[in-house]
């Protein structure tokens, strides 16, 4: 059985092939400063505004180099840095432990961090084993000692993508065939969650292409209880 995107002569789901980062260009340009200055970085917004998003540009523009550490904190709560580091050298760093020199650290989705692995980070940061450390966290702020505090420049506050951005976000990935109209009805009944809005946008899709005038009725019924 054919996908609804090969209608479209996709080979892949539009929705789920990594594109532009609407609304997140200063964002992005903010980050790539601080890690150039070698600088800590707080990252904070609700559930579903892109966190994730602007840490895998990061990885984009320097995971080439074997310079990130990206850890998914949901399925690793609480890292330990040192062996994060070490596993960066493979099988001779675990060995001798031996770390690699101005590493880049993602932490996403961090909620909690001891003390112990915040004078961790501090003396890594410091020794330059670690070149800029970036927490990605739903809070505004974490239980960060005095050192990782005084070594954070910068916060940055995640917001929701406007209605403009989020049509322009859909005009990429499937070009006129939802309206504008639609893309921003479903970007409300999203609660404007980024990640939600991508997966209603594909069930939306798949019903459109057979057709033509969804009402506001039917789209509730696609798109279902949205949590």
């Amino acid at each position: 059985m054919s996908e609804w995107y090969e209608e479209l002569d996709y080979d892949e789901n539009p929705f789920k092939i990594e594109g532009r980062t609407f609304g997140f260009d200063n964002l992005i340009k903010e980050l790539d400063y601080a890690i150039q200055a070698g600088n800590m970085v707080l990252v904070h917004g609700e559930e579903g505004t892109g966190k994730t998003k602007l840490l895998k540009e990061v990885i984009r523009k320097y995971g080439g180099f074997r310079k990130v550490a990206y850890v998914d904190c949901k399925k690793l709560d609480n890292p330990n840095i040192e062996l994060l580091l070490q596993k960066r050298n493979g099988l001779f760093g675990r060995l001798f432990s031996v770390k690699p020199k101005n590493m880049i650290v993602l932490l996403d989705d961090i909620d909690h961090l001891s003390e112990k692995n915040c004078e961790r980070i501090k003396y890594f940061f410091d020794q330059n084993y670690i070149r800029s450390v970036i927490f990605s966290t739903k809070q505004d702020q974490l239980n960060f000692t005095e050192g990782v505090k005084q070594r954070i420049s910068k916060t940055i506050s995640m917001k929701p993508l406007s209605d403009y951005e989020a049509v322009q976000l859909v005009r990429e990935k499937v070009g006129d065939l939802l309206s504008d109209y639609l893309v921003k009805e479903i970007y409300i009944l999203s609660n404007r969650n980024l990640k939600l809005f991508l997966k209603n946008c594909e069930k939306v899709a798949a019903v459109a292409l057979k057709k033509k005038e969804i009402s506001k009725d039917e789209l509730q019924s696609i798109v279902g209880d949205s949590k």
